[in-house]
Order: C-alpha cells, then structure tokens, then sequence
C-alpha cells in the first residue's frame, strides 16, 4: 500500500502524519514535546530561557535531534516504511537558522552509523534560533520601514509590514551585534528549507509559503525571487554596521509551493528503511499547512491568539499591515491575520467573573458553565458589544485597554456574552480580503464553544464546522501534499479524500442571525473608532 507523510515541527512539539493512499485514512499518528524529550536544552514550551522577554528563540540543535527521533519513531510504528512515497515538512513560520560553508558538504555526506546532530553541530554558526514570538527587533523594523518609505513601502514591495518576527529584522539586529557569526556563516535558512535540506542532502530553496514570511521577497507568485530593493536596503545596514558581506548569497533560492526537492537522502533510506527513491517536496510554514490540512478555502484558529487564514481572490497587501500576505499552491497567496486578544481573554473573564480568583484554573465543567451564562445564540440588535483588548492588539493596531459600549464591567452574563460576540465580529470584520466563503473550518481549542461557532456561522453566513484531528490539520496538509505529488491528484480531490469534518462540530447559519449580524458589525466597527491606535 503506498504511503504519504506529513511532519511538522512547530514550537513545542513534533507531530506526525502518514496517509494509506489505498484507502484515503491516517494509518499513524505520532507527536512528542521538545521539553520532555530533550530536557537537556532546559526549554519551555520549546523557547531557550532568557533575560529578556522580548527575546524568544529556540535550539536549532535540539531541532536537529528532533529529526532524527521523528524517523526514528516512524521506523519503530511497525509500518511498512519503504512504501512511503512522499514527504513533506513544515516548520513554525520565521524561525531562521544560520549555518557555516560546512554544511553543504556535510548533509551530502551524513554516515547513517551517526546520529545528526553529531555530524551537523560544527556546521551551526548562531547557537539559537529566532522564533516567531521574538519581539526584540524594533530598530531594525522601524529602520526598513523608513529606508523603503520612497520606495512605496515594505508593504507594497513584499506583502507585508516590516515585522519585530520576520528574518528581515532578526538579521539585521544579529549581524550588527554578531559580525564574527554573520561572517561566518553560509547559509541563513528558514526553518522548512533547513530541515529540506538535511532530507534531501543538499542546499534547497525556501517554498513561497514561507519565504513570503520573510519581508524579504517579491510579490511575483508566478516567478518567485528576492526583492532586490529590499536586499539593497539590507545590505547598506550591513555595510554601516562594518560588514562588508552582502547578504543575497547566504539566502539561497525561493521556489513555489510543493516543488520538488529531490530524492531522499541515503542516510535517512539505509538508517531508517526509507526507499531510496522516496520524494521530498519543499518545506514550507505551518499556516499554509494548516490551510491545506483544513481543505485549502478559510480556516478560523481559536488559540492564544486568534487568526483568519485562507486564500486571496486577488494579491493585494493590507495598506495598513493589517493581514500577512504568503504564497500557497502555485499562482495563488493566502492571507493571514493575527488576533492578539483571543482565548487569553477568556482565561481572565472565567477567572474574573465565574471562579472569582486568579489562582484558580478552570475545569471542563467550568467552561461549560461559561459558555451557558453567555445564551441563547438568537442575537438582537441591541447586544452588549466591547473592543476585548487586555493586551496591544496588532489587528487592528490598538493599545491595550477594554472598552465597554456603555453597560457596566460588574455584571457577569452581559460581560462574557459580550466578549465572545464581539471576538466573533471582529473576525468577520477583519476579514474582508479574504475570497468567497463557502465553508469554515475552525481549529484551536475556542472550537470547543458551541456559541461562538454559530455565530461564526452568523456572522460569515457559512457552514461552520471543525475537522477529524484538528491539533495535526498542518503536519496533515504536509501529507496532503505529499499525496498529490505520489498520485498526480489536484488539491481539491485530495481534500475531498482526506480531509474529514467532525459531523457533530456542524454549525449552519440562523437566518435571523444572518441580518442582525450586518448591523452588529456596523456597530462594532464605530465602536473599534473610538480606540486608541498603538
């Protein structure tokens, strides 16, 4: 039977994918955390301790050893190994790592009787990678911002605002405070074209889902390449700073998303029982992943943060950076936005207004409890509505800070009903560049509100429903892709074979619903005037 396989490595934790592509099921699931599998590097949550809460990186040793032990754990699953045909990775979007001209020789010469990271650790020239939380880069970005101000705008020029996480930045600050390591190194990689690169034993290019994450690129989706006005820019910093290598060398190549990287690396088909001839496509970030693990149109995640993902009926970057832009399947981009307040918001109201403590952490029941204070879904014109911002929002840009639309902060019902409607509007309202919504799909552990997914449904005018296995939509649309490239299949077939809704999760929209939401969102966005811009 053949098979496909889908890895991830996201910020905490490892998770794996196979497809049987006989009979279109998951035939293994696996995942393990970083911080318990690899204490010795003293992570948590996967992020290097640190002084500086502004400063978050990771190991890009313990991620090295990670892939060994993913292999490793696919080999001992008891499945037929050699029947699979395809892999894809992603990786968490931004991380960068920063290798020496050793590498190049070395992952075309891995000895399979050696574990990976005795054979790579020489070749890393920064000890620590930057992560997307990483927050410490605010000179840098306002220094792009201001070098490309006659050029149009770094948001004309690649999609996106000059952003604290995205490598353009990180870049900068690390060579001007690192000369020596920035000298030193080769290779500077976005985390998937690394670990493509190990896969494949060769240097390979960053895909258009992750190199868009750069503001590095150009919006070209049909001939993928840096921007050479960015590159200059970037240089010039270098060049102020005493550095005299120019940085286009290092970067290496962009190519579309799900191009082919290659054949396997001996070292993974003799040590791991690989086929030699096994494909490996180019790497790419985890939201386009998640996207196409969640059947590729428009995916809502309710985590820590919220986001709205999903294809663009047109590339046109967000005026205000309100929406990252990236590329997805060849010719088309996906847009990205970032909801800063989101299920944190909601840890604080349960606690505020259901547990009346802190220090206590609420249980499923509790929840439960918090989700009924909230009904009935049937909505009226005149809800309570409030701008839910406990910490700087980013979309849109606000100072922290909640506004209520004149009812008191004491009473409970019409606080926590307020929240979740209000969260639910400025998801639609933020949403707008976003193409035709013909379904939802929402992922994230807010899916597990039955009230705030029929409002989605309200306020989208869609069919809401969550997926079979949210927690591994990416590492499944890793696997996605790895199918139609074994089987010649387009992307909406093989969706339709193995993407599967969670028929009980299905929310339709109520008609009545449908029209009050259009005058909700009016007053939601009046109300969004009134804050203060960051």
């Amino acid at each position: 039977m053949p098979l496909s396989c889908g890895i991830e490595f996201s910020t905490q934790s490892c998770k794996i994918v196979i497809l049987d592509l006989s009979s279109n099921n998951i035939c293994f699931m696996d995942s393990f955390n970083y911080d318990q599998s690899f204490p010795s590097y003293k992570t948590e949550g996967g992020v290097l301790p640190s002084s500086s809460g502004d400063i978050r990186h990771t190991s890009p040793f313990m991620l090295i050893e990670a892939i060994d032990l993913a292999f490793k754990r696919i080999k001992e699953s008891g499945i037929d190994v050699s029947a699979i045909k395809a892999i894809k990775t992603d990786g968490m979007q931004h991380c960068t790592v920063y290798v020496s001209a050793s590498f190049d020789h070395t992952i075309s010469n891995l000895a399979p009787d050696k574990t990976l990271i005795a054979q790579l650790m020489p070749s890393i020239s920064r000890p620590s990678s930057p992560i997307w939380e990483d927050r410490s880069t605010q000179k840098q970005a306002e220094y792009i911002n201001d070098a490309l101000k006659n050029d149009g705008g770094i948001i004309s020029l690649t999609g996106n605002r000059a952003e604290l996480r995205f490598p353009a930045s990180q870049i900068l600050k690390w060579a001007k405070e690192n000369p020596e390591e920035y000298n030193n190194t080769s290779n500077i990689f976005v985390l998937s074209a690394f670990i493509t690169s190990i896969l494949t034993g060769k240097i390979s290019p960053v895909d258009t889902g992750d190199g868009w994450g750069t503001n590095l690129n150009s919006l070209d989706i049909d001939n993928p390449c840096w921007n050479e006005r960015v590159i200059s820019v970037m240089d010039k910093y270098l060049f102020d700073s005493g550095i005299r290598s120019p940085l286009l060398s290092k970067l290496g190549a962009i190519d579309h998303y799900d191009s082919g990287a290659g054949k396997i690396s001996p070292y993974f088909s003799i040590k791991f029982g690989l086929s030699p001839d096994t494909q490996i496509l180019t790497g790419t970030g985890d939201n386009p992943a998640t996207l196409m693990g969640c059947g590729g149109n428009i995916v809502i995640s309710l985590g820590s943060s919220y986001t709205v993902n999903g294809v663009m009926a047109k590339i046109t970057p967000s005026k205000d950076g309100e929406f990252n832009i990236f590329g997805y399947t060849k010719g088309k981009a996906m847009a990205l936005s970032v909801i800063t307040n989101g299920a944190k918001v909601h840890d604080h109201f349960i606690k505020r207004y259901l547990l009346k403590s802190e220090d206590k952490t609420p249980v499923d029941s509790d929840w439960k409890e918090y989700v009924n204070i909230a009904a009935p879904a049937l909505l009226s014109a005149d809800e309570k509505l409030l701008l839910p911002y406990l910490f700087d929002e980013s979309v849109p840009l606000r100072k922290k800070g909640i506004i209520r639309d004149n009812f008191s902060q004491e009473m409970p019902e019409e606080n926590i009903r307020a929240l979740i409607l209000s969260q639910v509007l400025s998801l639609k309202l933020h949403s707008g560049h976003l193409g035709e919504v013909r379904e939802l799909c929402v992922v994230g552990g807010g899916a597990k509100n039955g009230l705030m997914m029929q409002w989605i449904a309200d306020a989208f005018n869609a069919e809401t429903c969550t997926m079979e296995n949210p927690p591994v939509a990416a590492p499944l649309g890793c696997a996605i892709s790895a199918a139609v490239k074994s089987l010649n299949i387009s992307y909406e077939e093989a969706a339709g074979r193995y993407v599967r809704k969670d028929g009980s999760s299905i929310k339709r929209p109520i008609p009545e619903n449908v029209k009050t939401m259009k005058e909700l969102i009016k007053r939601y966005l009046e109300l969004e005037k009134t804050s203060k811009p960051q």
